[in-house]
């Protein structure tokens, strides 16, 4: 264990707030999400399988692209980026990476709505730049050496563990988006889609056991207190209230994609913005301040703009794209 010794006698600003959490919680489940679809494109699956989980990654990656501009102090100088490239950094090889992911995946879920179906050039594309996606999400963080608890030997695991959770959660709701006529008739797709509501209850607990075994950096001890533990917390109610409310009807199911995903947001949190405090003085900035800032106007501007922008995309999407909705209906 190692020990830690803070000499600086004050509080500087969080480096970061609630929108990095958040983007890279919407990268990682693209990432996660576009790998499933390349693998589904490959195999030949069902072309509307294919459909809902390229739509899941490209809202995914979209939302997470804009909660990494919102942030940015100059964000109309990003196209420096591609007039200056640079490639010593996560961040910049992010900017190359994550378009490329977005147009892949554009190109899969298109093909994916015509009879021949996805071909297996995009396919194998999407699902590289999905690795490439989550070996961007992660390296970012890991590369951040300031901040102790990020680049803990078990970071990397938690970090795509939080991106799988988070791409179970909103491939339910793409499903429900696009087949909810036949699951309100009690169509053949009801069985899979209370599976899939299953696994986002299963994820979420797993999420809070996680979460609980994110230790306090030795020397910090004194300085961390129950709101330490305030994530895995909420996660658990959440998970025991969609457990109780069941799965027998669209909203319910919904619900439990959207306490997936929070719950994949809330393990983010505590390893990146709370764990915020172990590079600075944790005596000033303590645990219950850095969990008490998930109520700020920052965190809930972060929640409200990027819900706002995938409910917007995953409803504008299929209407601007042709659908397989024949796929669902028969």
């Amino acid at each position: 264990m190692r020990e830690l010794v803070d000499l600086v006698p004050f509080v500087q600003a969080p480096e970061w707030g609630a929108w990095e959490p958040l983007a890279l919680t919407m990268i990682l489940a693209a990432g996660v999400s576009a790998v499933a679809a390349g693998m589904a494109a490959l195999r030949r699956a069902n072309p509307a399988l294919v459909h809902v989980l390229a739509l899941t990654s490209l809202c995914s990656v979209t939302s997470g692209l804009m909660g990494v501009f919102v942030p940015l102090e100059q964000p109309l100088r990003v196209w420096e980026f591609a007039v200056h490239p640079s490639f010593s950094s996560w961040t910049a090889w992010g900017a190359y990476i994550l378009p490329l992911c977005f147009l892949s995946l554009l190109v899969l879920l298109r093909q994916s709505c015509t009879r021949r179906g996805p071909g297996k050039l995009v396919g194998a594309a999407a699902v590289c730049l999905g690795i490439l996606a989550l070996a961007y999400a992660t390296g970012e963080v890991r590369a951040c050496v300031g901040r102790v608890l990020w680049t803990e030997y078990w970071s990397q695991l938690f970090l795509l563990a939080a991106g799988f959770v988070a791409a179970c959660g909103l491939t339910l709701l793409a499903v429900l988006r696009l087949s909810f006529e036949s699951f309100a008739r009690g169509g053949e797709h009801a069985v899979p889609l209370l599976e899939l509501g299953a696994a986002c209850l299963g994820c979420t607990l797993l999420c809070a056991v996680m979460s609980l075994f994110v230790g306090v950096l030795q020397g910090y001890a004194q300085f961390v207190d129950m709101w330490w533990h305030g994530p895995e917390v909420i996660m658990i109610l959440l998970a025991l209230c969609a457990l109780l409310l069941g799965s027998g009807s669209v909203p319910r199911l919904a619900a439990r994609g959207m306490v997936a995903l929070f719950s994949a947001f809330l393990l983010l949190w505590k390893i990146i913005h709370m764990g915020e405090i172990f590079g600075r003085n944790a005596s000033l900035y303590p645990a219950r301040d850095a969990f008490a800032d998930l109520l700020t106007l920052d965190a809930l501007s972060a929640f409200g703009g990027t819900l706002g922008l995938l409910v917007l995309l995953a409803v504008l999407l299929p209407l601007v794209l042709p659908s397989p909705s024949r796929a669902f209906t028969k």
